[in-house]
């Protein structure tokens, strides 16, 4: 009796395993440069639960050669007519070919397409052109395809409407984690980023890209060349005279940057703060001369005056 009750309970449990896992492909076709609205339900909302769906092409030449691969993962909750708790979050790693003329990166943007109604999906924009999709996920999901031949152009959900796009949404990282909210990172240890940082752009320029302000107690710069070399018996001070001339022919200091020079390659804050120390240290040499002179005719000026 234990035995067999033992049996049921494995069964029972092997049963809910397998139906809690939902596996399939779809296709999505129309032409090879747009992607497509493909609308993914949100099995896991009334167990009060993420659904995570799993989206994937592992050979490059599924479909032709050279299509292209991706890997994408997708953990969602609806608003569902108002929830806050809703959310989307992706992790993608879609391969592009360098030097391609085959288009090869397969997800274009996502959004949740509940809004003010109780549809319980999310569209996820899949390139086109017949190409293969598996999927893997922890609830129904139920995808459909809206590519004008599975299912009519726009999906329209109650209050919504969407078509496909011919490029890739602004906040897609082809290479990695999209997290729709905030990050807390408490951990005292080194948070290593070996890449480029973009804050407030996607395209930083440099290793960190701020688009804004930027509040802080201290900024340390490292710089070497720091001007001493100026109160060296062996430097050149440019004659005043020179300086007037230079001034009046290009309307800025010597080896300082014009408004043209910096809105066309910005400042770069170190060379700047050198630059500036570098005429300070001038000015005070010039000063310095200057007193010179003005002492000496203060001299001449009191010995006339003896003389008389």
């Amino acid at each position: 009796m234990r035995r067999t009750l033992l049996i049921i309970i494995i069964l029972q449990a092997s049963f809910l395993q397998l139906t809690a896992q939902v596996n399939g492909s779809f296709i999505v076709n129309g032409d090879l440069d747009k992607f497509y609205p493909v609308s993914f339900y949100d099995g896991g909302w009334d167990s009060s639960a993420a659904t995570e769906v799993a989206i994937g092409r592992s050979s490059v030449h599924t479909n032709s050669s050279w299509r292209g691969s991706v890997i994408a993962s997708f953990r969602y909750h609806c608003t569902n007519w108002g929830h806050e708790s809703k959310f989307i979050d992706a992790d993608i790693k879609q391969f592009n070919q360098l030097n391609s003329t085959t288009p090869n990166t397969f997800v274009a943007g996502w959004q949740d397409a509940s809004g003010s109604s109780t549809v319980r999906t999310i569209v996820i924009w899949l390139r086109g052109g017949g190409t293969t999709y598996y999927y893997h996920a922890n609830y129904a999901v139920s995808p459909a395809v809206y590519d004008n031949n599975q299912n009519s152009l726009p999906y329209a959900p109650t209050g919504w409407s969407f078509t496909y796009k011919t490029a890739i949404d602004d906040y897609v990282n082809s290479r990695g984690l999209y997290y729709e909210n905030t990050a807390f990172l408490n951990g005292e240890g080194i948070n290593y980023f070996k890449g480029s940082v973009g804050i407030g752009t996607v395209n930083p320029q440099a290793k960190l890209a701020v688009n804004g302000d930027i509040y802080s107690k201290k900024v340390k710069v490292t710089q070497t060349g720091w001007p001493d070399y100026v109160f060296h018996t062996t430097y050149r001070l440019r004659p005043l005279s020179e300086v007037e001339q230079f001034i009046k022919l290009h309307h800025h200091l010597p080896e300082v940057p014009s408004a043209a020079d910096v809105k066309k390659d910005a400042l770069d804050v170190g060379d700047n703060q050198a630059t500036l120390l570098k005429k300070i240290e001038e000015l005070t040499l010039y000063i310095i001369s200057l007193n010179k002179e003005v002492e000496g005719l203060k001299r001449k000026i009191s010995q006339l005056q003896v003389a008389k």
